[in-house]
This record gives structure tokens, sequence and C-alpha cells, in this order.
């Protein structure tokens, strides 16, 4: 009797073209055919099908999820990895992290459902939430701690010690300076250096960043 385990599906939330790069991505992952194999997109929009490398088998808000499926969101922004994540997590869903071309420390603890892109660097103890996208060639340094759902872009450095929110946004090429504070939910724009605490809800821009107000 064959006694094999079954790989676990794996379901990408997201059909366009950041799921099409993740889907790329997980091809070169040592996980692949290993412990898991991508089956398809999941995705309510019905115009992608035909651009996509693996077929759209359903909506990610009324998708029924068995035992045997593991789900990938790759949406960048945070509210709408929340919108599209939380009805399969109300069914017991599992979301997979793929870590594929990730320099990790030792000590780093991180929850479920990060995506790293290849390249990125994380320094010893540091402690991410759930569902936490870091993209290519970014560095986190030591004891940095990142809450839930939170989006930090290709390019970024984080300085050792600086406490990033949940659902915040740090755009490519930013600099976040030691020790410092980002509150939750806030926008750090492309190529700022954040030089002091940053407040929830705020969005900062410049060199030193400094609070943008919409008029």
């Amino acid at each position: 009797m064959d006694v094999t385990p079954r790989l676990k599906d794996a379901l990408i939330i997201s059909a366009g073209g950041f799921g099409r790069s993740v889907y790329n991505i997980m091809q070169s992952d040592v996980a692949n055919g290993i412990d898991w194999t991508v089956i398809g997109f999941l995705d309510n929009r019905s115009d992608l099908a035909a651009d996509t490398p693996l077929p759209v088998l359903g909506d990610p808000l009324t998708w029924r999820a068995s035992p045997h499926e593991e789900f990938l969101c790759a949406l960048g922004q945070p509210a709408q990895r929340r919108r599209f994540a939380a009805p399969l997590l109300a069914q017991g869903a599992t979301f997979m992290s793929l870590r594929t071309g990730l320099h990790k420390a030792i000590g780093v603890e991180m929850g479920a459902g990060c995506l790293f892109e290849p390249e990125v660097r994380m320094g010893v103890d540091t402690r991410l939430g759930d569902f936490v996208f870091v993209q290519s060639t970014s560095v986190i340094g030591y004891d940095v701690q990142i809450g839930d759902y939170t989006t930090i872009g290709s390019f970024v450095f984080v300085g050792g010690g600086a406490r990033i929110g949940s659902d915040v946004i740090i755009h490519p090429h930013a600099t976040i300076l030691p020790r410092v504070t980002v509150g939750d939910g806030a926008v750090i724009g492309a190529g700022a250096a954040v030089m002091a605490d940053v407040p929830p809800g705020v969005t900062m821009i410049g060199n030193p960043a400094k609070i943008f107000r919409f008029k």
C-alpha cells in the first residue's frame, strides 16, 4: 500500500501581476513539489483568466477551504489582504509563508501568511506578525518588530530596534533609522528618510521625512 504523503494544494489569492510574479517565485522554492504544488489562482476578476499560467479556480470570498489546501495571499495593499484572507481564516484555512531566497538570521520569528521576495536580509531576533510582505533586496535589522499586514517595498532599510506597526506601507528605497517607531496604518513614501517616530495613520515623504497633508 502506498503511504506517500499527499502534497498540499497551494492556491494563490490574486491572478493579477503580483500574483503571477509570486507564482514565478514559487517555482524555484525548495518546497515546490515536495511539500506543496501550486494548482491555480483565486480571483473574482474573470477577465484575468486568459493571462494566467494556471487556471483561476474561483472567488476567494466564497471558496470553501479543504484540509489539503494551503493559501498564499498575493495582494500588496494591507486592506485587500485583510479583506480576502478573512473568509478563509474564518474557515480555519492554512496560509503558508513563502521564504524563497530569504537570508534569515537566528532568532527570527514570523506569523502565518508572510511573503518574502528573493534577496531579503533579516537580522537576528526580528519578530514579524501575520501577512507581512517584504519585497526584494530589502534589509531588516536586528531586534526589529513588524506588525500584521504590513508591506515593505524593495530596497528598503529598516534599522535595528525599529518598531513598525500593523497595516503600514513602506514604499521602495525608504530608510527607517534605528529605534524609530512607525505607527499603525502609516504610509512611508518612496525614498523617504525617517529619522523620528511616526504617528499612526499619517503619510511621510522626503528627506528628512515630514508629514504630508492632503489639501
